[in-house]
Order: C-alpha cells, then structure tokens, then sequence
C-alpha cells in the first residue's frame, strides 16, 4: 500500500482519460506541487455530495499523473491530469491544511485472456453499441486486448451521471462495463 494525496471531486477520473482541472485552494496548490516534485500520483474521487466532498466520497477512485500544467490568473494552476489505475482507498487521514491522504490499494485489471464466450460476448456488445445513435466509431477498432480502455473511454466521454460513472469505474471486467454502457445507452 502507497500513501497519496485524495482529491475529492463531483467527477470520475477514468484510466486511460484526460482531465483538465483549474487548482485553486492552497491544500491543492500544495499537493499539486508536492506531486510534480516527488513526481507522485494523486487520487481523484468521486465526491457524491458536492456541498461537502471531504465527507461522503466513494472509495473507489484513479490515480492521476500531472502531465502538463500552468499558472492561471488570482494563483490558480492549471493541470492536466492522465488517469492512471483503478484505486481501492482506505486510512484516510486529514492533514492541517485540510488535504486528505489515504493509503491506496492498487486494482488489478481484468488480464487475464478472453475465453471463446467473453470473445462473442464482447463482439456482440461492440457490435450493438457501434449502431447506437449516439456514437460513432468501427467496431473493428475494438480488440479484447483493448476492451477495458474502449470501456473506459467511452463511459468518460458519455452523458452519464456521477454515480452511473462510478458504478462503471467499479466493474473489473470490460465485458460488465460495456454491457453496463449498454443497458445505460438504452435508458437515454
């Protein structure tokens, strides 16, 4: 286990994304420049109650590497953050600024190989969501050694809610997450 700053957040960070942030409270300000310098990751969480963050935040989340940033105008930075790896969050302790770090446990992916059924099964569903309205790709982009970030791109880019996007960072296998993307779709 690694300790690394948390970042609570009304959003879901997805391995494999992009997340451009505006920093502007110091206890961020702080972790931002102590992760550049130790060129350490930091954690975003999903913040299910926006008014308070710190408080109810599900456990869950990704780390983050800082790939780029700038200072902005009235002392705020500008990051943009690289979604990293699925992290499982515990022993959180709150610092004297306010800045919360939590011992992180990193999540294994789903590895392993395909059988011939999660093989059809993944054909089956890319196949669907190739004809949805919404979305717009080729289904022979789509391998099931590239599956998982498929699944993960498409559930950060789609109109979710915060809590479906949870639910979809939570699944291990990329067959559950697009068949989960798909039953979504259908409810749009």
């Amino acid at each position: 286990m690694k300790k690394l700053p948390l970042f609570p957040l009304p959003v879901v960070l997805f391995p494999g994304t992009l997340l451009p942030l505006q920093i502007f409270e110091l206890r961020y300000r702080r972790m931002v420049k102590d992760c550049l310098a130790s060129q350490t990751p930091l954690v975003i969480v999903h913040g299910r109650n926006p008014a308070a963050p710190d408080d109810d935040f599900d456990r869950i989340g990704t780390s983050g590497t800082i790939l780029d940033w700038q200072p902005l105008p009235n002392q705020m930075i500008g990051i943009q953050l690289q979604g990293e790896q699925r992290v499982r969050v515990s022993a959180i302790q709150k610092e004297s600024d306010g800045l919360l770090v939590g011992e992180v446990e990193y999540l294994n992916v789903d590895g392993g190989e395909c059988s011939e059924l999660q093989s059809l099964t993944l054909a089956r569903i890319i196949s669907d969501l190739a004809e949805h309205p919404l979305l717009s790709f080729s289904p022979a982009q789509i391998s099931a050694e590239n599956a998982d970030t498929f699944s993960y791109q498409l559930a950060a880019l789609l109109p979710f809610s915060g809590a479906d996007k949870q639910r979809l960072l939570e699944l291990d296998s990329p067959v559950a997450r697009l068949e989960s993307i798909y039953t979504l779709l259908k409810e749009l």
